[in-house]
């Protein structure tokens, strides 16, 4: 959850799990700092934040971050994207997960129009 959105008993709890284990610490920092990246407006300052936080990372120990990092650099141009149109893949993954659940349940359809059928049922 994110820091602004707890309690001050809440935000004191999580304060004191958190001195207990540094490396959570660091995680539970770069995430706020990731969340606060995408909150942020424009592509530009985005485009800064985004060279700046890549490389903070580079300096962490923790393996995490350092596969995160390499994710971020992979997928610079997606990321920045979202800046410009404000828009993710968000439906299509919903809808990817509808599908996935209805095959499941299923267990195969002998035709494959009745599948059909069904997740345009079921996603519309």
């Amino acid at each position: 959850m994110s820091r602004k959105n707890l309690t001050y008993f809440e935000r004191t709890a999580l304060e004191d799990f958190l001195k207990r284990y540094p490396d959570m610490h660091e995680l539970y920092l770069w995430k706020e700092r990731l969340h606060s990246f995408y909150r942020m407006l424009g592509y530009g300052r985005a485009y800064e934040a985004y060279k700046k936080l890549v490389d903070d990372m580079s300096v962490s120990f923790l393996p995490e971050i350092r596969t995160l990092r390499k994710t971020l650099l992979k997928w610079k141009e997606e990321v920045l994207n979202y800046f410009s149109s404000r828009l993710t893949n968000a439906r299509l993954e919903g809808f990817n997960c509808k599908a996935s659940v209805l095959k499941r349940r299923a267990y195969g359809y002998r035709n494959p129009q009745n599948y059909r059928i069904q997740l345009l049922n079921a996603c519309s």
